[in-house]
């Protein structure tokens, strides 16, 4: 399938959500439903079903998705409606680039090797967003091969913190030397 009718489409709902005045909401909720959709294959499955028919699909998105904006149910029902049900988890993937660079918000990841303090991990997100003129949108991940310090993903950079790197980096300046 063409990237580019993602995009149009990732538009489309950028400008209905931009006119509605509901760019941050609708984003968080694009954001949520891309994560439960990668979790559950099935749920593409069923919308791709040619056993069902187009009002059925409609239903289901309407009693899962009960609590989501009217303008992403509607949607989810155009992607249907227009035989793009297989695809939804790219669409949403490229509505999610779209709404992020309107609202200029970056994804990130913490990569911690022990848990911090709710104040430490925003002391290092308001660090990045203050060196990238981004919000950043963290979620930490605890991983345990990290010795101690962090490192931080964003879409562009790595900030890598971490006691293993530092180590790395010395073995390479004495090496030279």
């Amino acid at each position: 399938m063409d990237s580019n009718v993602f995009n149009v489409y990732a538009n489309a709902l950028l400008e209905i959500a931009i006119e509605s005045n509901n760019e941050r909401l609708i984003r968080d909720e694009v954001k949520s439903l891309k994560e439960i959709i990668k979790k559950n294959n099935d749920f593409i499955l069923i919308m791709h079903s040619k056993n069902l028919k187009n009002e059925d699909k409609y239903e289901i998105v309407d009693k899962i998705f009960s609590t989501c904006h009217p303008d992403l149910i509607a949607f989810l029902k155009v992607l249907i409606k227009n035989h793009l049900s297989f695809y939804i988890y790219e669409v949403l993937k490229e509505t999610l680039f779209r709404f992020d660079d309107y609202l200029n918000i970056e994804e990130g990841t913490l990569y911690l090797s022990k848990e911090l303090s709710d104040e430490e991990v925003e002391k290092i997100k308001t660090i990045a967003e203050e060196k990238t003129n981004k919000t950043i949108d963290l979620k930490v991940v605890i991983d345990k091969s990290l010795v101690g310090g962090f490192k931080l993903s964003l879409r562009n950079d790595i900030y890598d913190t971490s006691i293993l790197t530092k180590i790395n980096h010395i073995k390479k300046t004495l090496v030279k030397e």
